[in-house]
Formats: structure tokens, sequence, C-alpha cells
């Protein structure tokens, strides 16, 4: 593996890990991501004036994944955090290859105190590539893409990540914060495909878990020169759930 990163076609550069034989699995760059809603110093309310009111709530996060009718599955993961828990719905049928991939990973201990290592506010959260020390944990080879199984990436969904080549995905995976679906999932027009990022599940609970990861201040880190979160989020495990038949 050399130091060198990949830069991406379209202009879509991202900072990720992958295994000794292929380049850096990317998904979209923060460019793309919406900005930062942090207010600045002069929308910010005096400690006092703060104090003098309830903490406001969230609004919920608008997403077609809730008008989805979801594959029903007997197959989850239950990615444990430092920051929570996250309940993943996975999707043998749509997605064989990659569902078994990732299963074998997590069976094998792979992502065992690996971290979370790339945040982008707005858009995505990954993992599943380097250890706290920035280590890249080795992967086996990459699977075939199943980026076109009709799965898109909305906000909740579970994807991976790859290279610019569709079939390079290994071992990191990524949780959409956001309806990404315009930008990451796979179409054909007549000019050909446009190979996108195989959702293979979904979160179902602890969503918020993955936003409050999502909203971490980052900046630079091991090998990456950005979007690294400030704070260590480290996956303890993937623990592999299976309903009884």
């Amino acid at each position: 593996m050399t130091g060198k990163f990949l830069i991406a076609t379209l202009a879509l550069l991202a900072l990720a890990a992958c295994d000794r034989k292929t380049p850096k699995p990317i998904v979209p760059p923060a460019a793309e991501a919406p900005e930062s809603q942090a207010p600045t110093s002069e929308q910010t309310r005096s400690d006092a004036a703060a104090q003098a009111e309830p903490p406001a709530v969230a609004a919920p996060i608008e997403t077609l994944a809730d008008s989805v009718d979801w594959p029903a599955t007997k197959l989850h993961a239950k990615i444990v955090t430092s920051k929570g828990d996250m309940l993943v719905d996975l999707y043998p049928e749509q997605a064989p290859k990659t569902v078994a991939n990732f299963v074998q990973y997590a069976k094998d201990g792979h992502y065992d105190r690996l971290i979370i290592h790339r945040v982008v506010e707005g858009f995505v959260i990954q993992g599943g590539g380097f250890n706290k020390y920035f280590n890249e944990r080795p992967t086996r080879d990459p699977i075939p893409y199943e980026g076109d199984n009709g799965l898109k990436n909305y906000r909740t969904t579970l994807a991976m990540a790859r290279t610019s080549d569709p079939g390079s995905a290994a071992a990191q995976w990524f949780v959409n914060l956001r309806d990404n679906n315009e930008k990451l999932d796979h179409y054909v027009n007549d000019l050909g495909p446009r190979y996108g990022y195989a959702v293979f599940g979904r979160v179902v609970e602890g969503m918020d878990v993955a936003d409050a990861i999502g909203v971490m201040p980052t900046g630079a880190g091991g090998p990456f020169p950005s979007e690294v979160p400030a704070e260590t989020v480290t996956i303890s495990r993937v623990d592999i759930i299976e309903d009884a038949q």
C-alpha cells in the first residue's frame, strides 16, 4: 500500500482505507455535504439567556426512507460503539455477496476495536478500516459490485465504501445521514451506467447515535488531512444477530 491518496473521477475526493491490494475506498467529499448549521459568534446568545429557555428539540430529519416498504429480513447486526449502539437490518436477498462479506468480517472480529475514521456532517459517517493508531487492518479480496440492487442511499442506510473501481469494496462501510441517493445511487442513461454505492442494510434503532457522531468536530488525524473526529469513536465490535427460524 503506498501513501498516495486516490483522486476519484467526477471530482469526488475522499479519504478512507482498503485492503493492501486496492486503492483507498471513497464516497464523495465534504464539499458536497450541506454546510454546517453552527451559529456564528454574532448569532450566539449569552449563557444566561440560553439557560432561561428550555433546550430546543431537534426537528425530525425528513427522509424518503420513511415511505419505503423495506424488505423483511431475519438477519441483523449490532454495531457497538463508544457513543452507543446501532441496530441494523441486513438484506441478504438484495445484496447477497455484500451481506455475506460484512457478516464474515464481523464474525472474524475484523471490526473489533476499529474507529469511525471519517465524519462529514449532513452526509456520512464511515468506518471499518482503521484502528485508533490509524493502522489499516488487512482485508480479503474485494467483492463484486452490487450497487444496482435497487436499494437506495437514503438516510439510515448502510452501504459499502469503494474506490473508483465499482468492484473494489472490501470491509469499509458508511451510514447515510441524509438522502444521498442523487449522489450515490446506481443509474443508467444513454451514456451508460453510473456506478453507485451498494446499500446492504439499514439502521432501524440507534440512528440518534449516528447523528450524534455526525456532528462531532473534525480535523486532521493519522494520514488524513481532514474529516477525522477530534474525539475518537471506537467500534467495540459488530454482533451478528439471526432471528430464530
